[in-house]
């Protein structure tokens, strides 16, 4: 249960599926219900597929292309620390998600892209993902750590289904003080990756 725990909170806080579903609304305008619901599961579906593939075979990956563990960590660190510090100034708020010039006004598979990718699954969960399963000792924490994805994804999911809803609570106000408070919680586990990957490259 420690490893569901932590492989949930860590993804949590990576994947943000609240803050996704702040932006939901605007990339799936115009959009039936039914286009909507659909848009909505695919990416969830996708996004689960894509960390859990990628926590299982990355390892088999990185070793293929001769790339370490501690040089991904702090790799995926750095990317990390990249989007926190983007959501901490505001880089991911609605007003630039629906920007003509942003690159997410490409809407001919908003599912898959920015929804799966990067949104849901990108650079951080997918270290994320992979650095657990490394962790994983057994065939039962390993399912856990699939376990606490699928969780996310769910979450996202229902985020995503109730995106009107959840804007309408939290307001502008409340949804652009949790994508800074989340971003700050994103930066703080950057630079851990980044700590703990320099420490193993040292010792």
């Amino acid at each position: 249960m420690d490893i569901f725990l932590a492989a949930f909170i860590t993804l949590f806080v990576i994947v943000d599926p609240l803050g996704t579903s702040a932006v939901f609304p605007s990339l799936v305008r115009n959009y039936s219900p039914a286009h909507v619901r659909f848009i909505a599961f695919k990416a969830a579906i996708v996004s689960s597929c894509i960390l859990i593939l990628f926590g299982i075979g990355g390892q088999a990956l990185l070793t293929y292309l001769g790339i370490s563990i501690p040089a991904f960590r702090i790799a995926g660190g750095l990317l990390l620390f990249v989007t926190g510090f983007r959501m901490i100034m505001g880089f991911h708020d609605q007003d630039q998600i629906e920007s003509e010039k942003n690159v997410y006004s490409d809407k001919s598979d908003v599912a898959i892209f920015p929804l799966a990718v990067p949104l849901l699954s990108g650079p951080g969960s997918m270290t994320a993902a992979l650095l657990h399963m490394t962790k994983a000792e057994s065939f039962s924490d390993k399912g856990m750590i699939i376990a606490a994805i699928i969780s996310i994804q769910t979450i996202a999911l229902i985020s995503m289904l109730g995106a009107e809803r959840l804007v309408r609570f939290f307001g502008p106000t409340g949804s652009t003080l949790l994508a800074r408070l989340v971003g700050i919680l994103m930066a703080a586990m950057a630079i851990q990756f980044l700590i703990d990957g320099l420490r193993e490259i040292a010792s």
